[in-house]
């Protein structure tokens, strides 16, 4: 009930487009049993009339008949266009409100859910929630609203038919689909994870294809799939069973009802009571009246599926932390030194990633974090960039003005003040001074041009037929690992932070382009605060610093080379690479 609740909230901005729809739907609804019932009693009353050869007054139920397919068709008409505008807008607002909860998710949440199930949730679970105006919300208004109305009239004609209906429509409308709600609710919960668990099978299946076909384990991982694909196929086939027995019910005693109001006429009739003619109306008007309930059974039965798609979506929702913190201060561009205090972090309670950390690195110094797998460096970069929340103790920036909380600056002003040179940079597929204004959108050429000069990319540049409107292809085929290196260098330079972060930044390269690399980092970098995690000697020795980290603490902090005179495990660390 707390996820439906939640889903009617996101209505809340269409809230008028929404009604506008249940209202013509229950327009068309009405007029449709209307039109039907009069129908039957005009051709009654003409046949009756052809036969005592009398003279009837046909304009004025012909008149009500066309004014009531005439509204039956612009109604129906009307609705269509409102409801379906209304759930493409519902849903274009559910599918940006679940990737605004997605990009404000910390890292750590983000880490620990597999890509696939996030994309599932994206995509397959917001496409889920298209039905629910449609198919569940609307159903349910119009039932509401036209059962009413119909049994108004019909009660103002014969109460006994009128109670046999009402009765019938009770069973199709609350009972049966209270039952398959019911029936359903579990099962739909597994029918959303059994297709996330599918989707992601074969994600992972087609991404580690390669490998599969190394290992020879291709014909293990179909199978996984093809028992997933199957387990799957059985809930759909459940789901659908009971949709098609729920129409049959729904047809059967339609039929049973509309045969009841006739035994309750017939004595009727015969007493003249009633007039004959009433029998082929009420008749009609019974089997018409039914239109009312006629889609809420499939209603009960998508709704376990709509809310268990929801819920998955509200528990990405649910991660998120209650209370921003409340920015304060905003630093400019300046020489920044960073200090971490009693740094604790726990990915679990198994996991302890960073123990009472502290380090102190002043303004313009290059520094090197070092240390063995896990050994916390990407954790420590993470919290200074807030990619991660900090859980124990404080990171402050060293400004001209004094010292600076960085979780009091907005994500904006940090990533103002830091550039990060990832180890793995994507290129997109576009041209040249297209990637590069992904740094700067505002630079000129003039500035892309001194930009890939300072990060030695003038020579090839200018070997170009098209200049900076080369195109780099997808993922950068078209340049060397060692161009797209130099490229995220002239990014870094074109946002001009004062402290850069560096993630093996010579990683993959040959000795040649590394030197290159590393005398242009040093070179065109000397004015900033670096922070690099590497374990390459040469770009080590360069360094003013070393933090050696192991376990999650500082083990020793000093030069390159005073490390490899005092340390032996440190020259086993860094000789392996």
């Amino acid at each position: 009930m707390a996820n439906f609740i939640r889903l009617l909230k996101l209505c809340r901005p269409h809230i008028g487009m929404l009604l506008l729809g249940a209202f013509l739907s229950t327009l068309t609804v009405l007029a449709n049993v209307g039109l039907l019932a009069i129908s039957g009693w005009f051709l009654a009353s003409m046949a009756a009339a052809g036969i005592a050869s009398v003279h009837m007054n046909y304009f004025t139920p012909a008149g009500v008949i066309r004014f009531l397919a005439i509204v039956r068709t612009a109604s129906r008409y009307g609705e269509r266009l409102i409801t379906h505008n209304a759930t493409f807008l519902l849903l274009s607002d559910i599918r940006t409100h679940v990737f605004k909860t997605l990009s404000q998710l910390n890292n750590v949440d983000l880490a620990m859910s597999r890509s696939a199930d996030l994309v599932n949730r994206m995509q397959n679970d917001v496409d889920a929630l298209d039905t629910f105006y449609l198919h569940v919300l609307l159903p349910i208004i119009v039932a509401i609203f036209a059962i009413p109305v119909v049994m108004l009239f019909m009660n103002a004609y014969n109460p006994n038919v009128a109670l046999v209906c009402f009765t019938a429509l009770m069973i199709v409308g609350m009972i049966v689909p209270t039952y398959l709600g019911i029936k359903f609710s579990k099962t739909a919960i597994q029918e959303r994870e059994q297709s996330a668990l599918l989707r992601a099978q074969l994600s992972d299946t087609l991404q580690g294809s390669r490998e599969l076909m190394l290992f020879q384990a291709s014909a293990k991982m179909l199978a996984t799939c093809d028992h997933s694909s199957k387990v799957y196929n059985q809930q759909l086939h459940k789901r659908h069973c009971a949709l098609a027995n729920s129409n049959g019910l729904t047809l059967l005693i339609t039929q049973l009802t509309m045969l009841a109001s006739v035994v309750i006429l017939i004595p009727l009739i015969s007493s003249n009571q009633v007039a004959h003619v009433e029998l082929a109306m009420m008749s009609l008007f019974v089997l018409a009246s039914f239109e009312t309930v006629l889609n809420l059974p499939n209603a009960f039965i998508q709704l376990p599926n709509t809310l268990s798609a929801a819920s998955r979506i509200f528990e990405l929702e649910d991660k998120l932390t209650s209370a921003p913190v409340t920015t304060t201060m905003s630093v400019e561009k300046q020489p920044l030194g960073v200090s971490f205090t009693h740094i604790d972090y726990r990915y679990n309670e198994q996991i302890h990633a960073l123990k009472k950390v502290s380090i102190t690195i002043s303004a313009k110094q290059k520094v090197a974090l070092v240390g063995p797998s896990g050994s916390g460096k990407s954790t420590l970069i993470n919290l200074l960039t807030g990619l991660w929340p900090t859980q124990s103790g404080q990171i402050k920036l060293h400004t001209r003005e004094g010292d600076v909380d960085i979780s009091t600056l907005s994500t904006d002003n940090r990533f103002d003040l830091l550039t990060i040179l990832a180890q793995h940079h994507h290129i997109f597929d576009g041209s040249l001074a297209e990637n590069l204004r992904y740094a700067q959108p505002d630079a000129t050429d003039e500035m892309l041009l001194k930009a890939c000069e300072q990060a030695q990319l003038g020579l090839w540049l200018s070997q170009l037929s098209s200049g900076l409107n080369t195109r780099l292809g997808t993922a950068g085929r078209a340049v060397s690992q060692g161009q797209a290196r130099r490229i995220a260098i002239a990014q870094a330079l074109l946002r001009n932070s004062p402290i850069m972060i560096l993630d093996e930044p010579t990683e993959s390269l040959d000795n040649h382009t590394k030197h290159e690399v590393i005398n242009t980092i040093m070179s065109v970098m000397a004015d900033k605060t670096i922070i690099t995690i590497t374990h390459d000697p040469a770009l080590l020795d360069s360094m003013d610093k070393v933090i050696w980290l192991e376990e999650g603490a500082v083990r020793a902090v000093d030069t390159h080379s005073a490390l490899l005179e005092s340390e032996i495990d440190y020259v086993s660390l860094v000789t392996r690479f």
